[in-house]
């Protein structure tokens, strides 16, 4: 009980911390160094986070590599069927979600607010986050994934995947 509350009282000033803004483009504010190699590549790691993170509430509806004040971080953004008013009550809908802030090398919730997911993030897709992770031709030392979007084509959602050119340091894009 102690321990929660210690918790509770040492993590609350970063949830009330201002939640930096997503940068406008893919690769923005990324240096002339490139991605370093200690940054976790998504395959490696974006499944089984899902069961194991407090940065996770549902469904993973997307994801972006940033390089925000010096530190790489994934913005994960996801449902969260699981949200709560300040009474302890369900007050999540369709549209309820959380964008959290994870440390890039480790993993480790940086932090974390709730939004309110896009009608492209509401959307069900038939491709699955996780098979989306996989298809994106992610692999090293070739392109890393750097962000996975969920978008509407043609009237149906779907995943936008942006990788990087570990070589040449390029952005490409294509829609699964």
């Amino acid at each position: 009980m102690m321990a929660a509350l210690l918790s509770a009282t040492v993590f609350a000033p970063a949830g009330c911390a201002s939640f930096p803004a997503a940068p406008s483009a893919v690769g923005e504010d990324y240096p002339s160094t490139g991605i370093p190699t200690s940054v976790a590549w998504p395959s490696d790691w974006l499944e089984s986070l899902a069961g194991e993170s407090d940065a996770v509430g549902g469904t993973v509806v997307g994801l972006r590599l940033e390089n925000v004040a010096e530190r790489w971080v994934w913005r994960v953004r996801s449902t969260d069927p699981g949200r709560k008013d300040l009474l302890g009550e369900s007050d999540a809908d369709s549209t309820s979600a959380v964008e959290a802030l994870i440390d890039a090398t480790d993993l480790a919730l940086v932090q974390k607010h709730d939004v309110t997911l896009t009608s492209a993030e509401a959307d069900v897709t038939k491709l699955s986050y996780y098979d989306a992770v996989q298809q994106s031709g992610e692999g090293y030392p070739g392109p890393r994934l750097v962000e996975l979007k969920r978008v509407v084509e043609e009237r149906q959602a779907a995943w936008r995947v942006t990788t990087y050119d570990t070589g040449d340091g390029d952005l490409s894009s294509r829609t699964l």
